[in-house]
C-alpha cells in the first residue's frame, strides 16, 4: 500500500505563524472583506463563523508545518459546517474558494516573514513550500466538496418547501408550515396579493429532469420585479407565479420569448403561458388553469401565449367555437382557404388593415408597399369574399375566420 512521504518538518516557521495566530486571523478577515463584496457587508454571524473558519485553517496548518506530514481528509471535516452556512447566505462557490486564497496569500506572507530571522528559518521555509501547496490544494479541494453538497442540499430543501407552498396555494390553502409562510411571503404571495400564474411545458420531454429547473429559474429571473417570484418544477412542467405591485401591468411577452429562446440554445424547448392579473392568492387556482389553457394552445409548436398581453378580441378567438365557425360565410371560407395555400399574402394585408384602424395607408407602411399596391390587394380581398372592407362588421368576419381557421390549422 502507498504511502504519502513526509517532507522535512518545519517547527520554527509553525511556531511563527502560532506565534501571529490572532494576528493573521484578523489580516485574513479584513482581507476577505476588503476584497469579496459578498463578505463586506454587516453580518455578524457570518464574520464571525469566517473568523472561526480562519481559526480552525490556521491551527491545521501549524500542525501540518510541526509534523511534516499532509492533513488526512477527515480533519478537514470542520470546514462542513462553515460551508453550509455560506451557502444559506448565499455565498456563490467563487467568493468561498477566492476567501480561501485571500487568507492564504496572507499565509504565505507570514511565511516570507518567518523566513528572514534567521538561516535555519530560511531553510525550513523552503523545504516546507512543498508542504504548504500540498495542504492548501487538500484543503480547497475539502471546501469545494464540502460547499457543493451544503449547497445540493440546501437546494433541494427549498424545492421541496416551494413545492408544498405551491400544492397549498393551488389547492386554496395558506401554506401549512413556517419554512411555506416565509417562502410565500418572500415572493410576495400573501393574502391579498395580485400576480400572474406562468405554466410551462417542454415540447419534448427532456431526459434530465434537472434542466427543467434551470428553466424555471430562467423564467423566474426573467420576469422578477421586487420579489423573486414562486418558481417550482414538477411533475414534468414548470409553474411560476409573480407577485404584483398596486398598479402593475407589466408586458411579461418580451422577456419570457428572451427566456425560451436561451433555454432552446441549451437544447430545451418550451411552451409557455400567462394567465390574466388576478387578486388575492385563494384565485391561484384559477390563474393556473388559465396560463394552462393558454399553454395548452401553443404546447406542440412551443413559444408565449401571454393572456395580458392579448385584446379581448384575440382571447374570443382562442375558444375556437364551432358554432362561430359554421357561421362564418362559405365565399369568405373559401378565400381564407385559398390564400393560406398561396403564402397568405392577402390575409397578412388584411391583418395589417385592422391593425391600422382600416387605414390603408397606415397598412401599405407597415407591410414596407407602394399604398396603391395596398388598395389592390384590399379590392381582391373585397372582390374574392363580398365583404365591404369600409364597413366595420365586415371587416369582423374576416378576422373572426382568419384567426378561427389560423387556430384549427395549429399555428
Amino acid at each position: 500500500m502507498a504511502t504519502v512521504r513526509e517532507s522535512p518538518r518545519a517547527a520554527l516557521i509553525a511556531e511563527a505563524l502560532e506565534a501571529r495566530r490572532e494576528e493573521l486571523i484578523g489580516v485574513g478577515l479584513e482581507e476577505i472583506k476588503a476584497r469579496l463584496p459578498a463578505y463586506g457587508r454587516p453580518d455578524p454571524a457570518l464574520l464571525e463563523d469566517v473568523r472561526r473558519h480562519i481559526g480552525e485553517h490556521h491551527d491545521l496548518l501549524c500542525t501540518v508545518l510541526r509534523r511534516g506530514r499532509p492533513a488526512a481528509a477527515r480533519q478537514f471535516e470542520f470546514a462542513g459546517a462553515h460551508a453550509a452556512l455560506r451557502a444559506r447566505r448565499g455565498i456563490a462557490l467563487a467568493d468561498f474558494l477566492e476567501a480561501f486564497r485571500s487568507y492564504h496569500n496572507v499565509v504565505w506572507d507570514a511565511v516570507l516573514d518567518a523566513s528572514e530571522q534567521s538561516g535555519e528559518a530560511a531553510q525550513q521555509a523552503l523545504a516546507a513550500a512543498r508542504t504548504v501547496i500540498r495542504h492548501i490544494d487538500l484543503a480547497t479541494t475539502q471546501a469545494s466538496a464540502a460547499y457543493l453538497e451544503a449547497q445540493q442540499l440546501l437546494l433541494a430543501d427549498s424545492d421541496r418547501v416551494r413545492r408544498d407552498v405551491l400544492e397549498d396555494l393551488l389547492a386554496g390553502k395558506p401554506p401549512g408550515t413556517a419554512a411555506g409562510l416565509a417562502a410565500a411571503r418572500a415572493a410576495g404571495l400573501e393574502r391579498d396579493a395580485r400576480f400572474v400564474v406562468i405554466a410551462a411545458l417542454p415540447t419534448d420531454a427532456p431526459e434530465d429532469e434537472g434542466v427543467l429547473r434551470v428553466a424555471a429559474n430562467t423564467l423566474a429571473a426573467a420576469i422578477a420585479g421586487r420579489t423573486a417570484p414562486l418558481a417550482v418544477a414538477r411533475h414534468g412542467e414548470i409553474v411560476v407565479a409573480r407577485a404584483l405591485a398596486a398598479g402593475e401591468r407589466p408586458s411579461l411577452l418580451a422577456p419570457l420569448q428572451k427566456a425560451c429562446s436561451r433555454m432552446a440554445s441549451r437544447g430545451l424547448m418550451l411552451a409557455v403561458g400567462v394567465s390574466t392579473i388576478q387578486d388575492g392568492v385563494a384565485a391561484l387556482g384559477e390563474a393556473y388553469r388559465e396560463a394552462s389553457l393558454a399553454l395548452g394552445r401553443i404546447v406542440a409548436t412551443g413559444g408565449v401565449l401571454s393572456l395580458p398581453d392579448m385584446s379581448t378580441f384575440e382571447y374570443l378567438m382562442l375558444r375556437d367555437d364551432a358554432v362561430a365557425r359554421r357561421l362564418i360565410a362559405p365565399k369568405i371560407e373559401r378565400f381564407v382557404a385559398e390564400d393560406r395555400e398561396q403564402g397568405g399574402l392577402l390575409t397578412r394585408t388584411l391583418l395589417a388593415y385592422a391593425e391600422a384602424d382600416l387605414n390603408a395607408k397606415a397598412a401599405a407602411e407597415t407591410l414596407l408597399i407602394h399604398v396603391n399596391t395596398a388598395h389592390y390587394r384590399l379590392a381582391r380581398i373585397a372582390e374574392k369574399t363580398g365583404c365591404d372592407l369600409r364597413r366595420l362588421s365586415d371587416v369582423l368576419d374576416l378576422l373572426i375566420a382568419v384567426k378561427l381557421t389560423e387556430h384549427q390549422a395549429g399555428r
